[in-house]
Formats: C-alpha cells, sequence, structure tokens
C-alpha cells in the first residue's frame, strides 16, 4: 500500500497509474484521508446497494426472521415460486 501526500496541482492520473500495482493511501498534513482502489462497475452497484437504507433495513429484517426462525426450506421454496 503507498502513500501519497495531497499537494495543489498534483497528477490524478499518475496516482491511477500506481493502483494497477497496488492501493494509494492519500495523505494531507501526514493524516490519512482516504484509500483509493481499483473498482469496476459491478463493485459500484452492490456498493450503492450496500449504503441504501432501504436495503440494509431488508437484510436486518432477514436476520431477525432468521434468528426467530421463520425461515423456508428449499423446497418449500422451490414450491412456493413454481420451480417444483
Amino acid at each position: 500500500m503507498k502513500q501519497v501526500e495531497i499537494t495543489a496541482g498534483m497528477d490524478l492520473e499518475q496516482i491511477l497509474q500506481q493502483l494497477k500495482q497496488e492501493e494509494v493511501v492519500l495523505m494531507r498534513h501526514g493524516h490519512a484521508v482516504a484509500l483509493v482502489s481499483e473498482f469496476d462497475d459491478d463493485e459500484l452497484y452492490w456498493h450503492s446497494r450496500e449504503q441504501d437504507p432501504q436495503f440494509q433495513a431488508s437484510l436486518k429484517k432477514a436476520r431477525e426472521q432468521a434468528a426467530q426462525g421463520k425461515t423456508i426450506s428449499l423446497e418449500d421454496l422451490k414450491k412456493k415460486l413454481g420451480l417444483a
């Protein structure tokens, strides 16, 4: 992981080239302020989903239901969806 101090007029393209080898930590006055890593469209989609409050709420509800034993077997799910 490479550390790069943020400076006025720094070359973003140079930082993006470094990403091909390793992640880059951007530093300001000796303190980390950002982690830059390679990121593709699929990762962007899932990152957006994970940050969505409705998606987070649905995960919380599903975990609570599972903890309470409110689950369905794969066979019953297939029947319910007409896949059996």
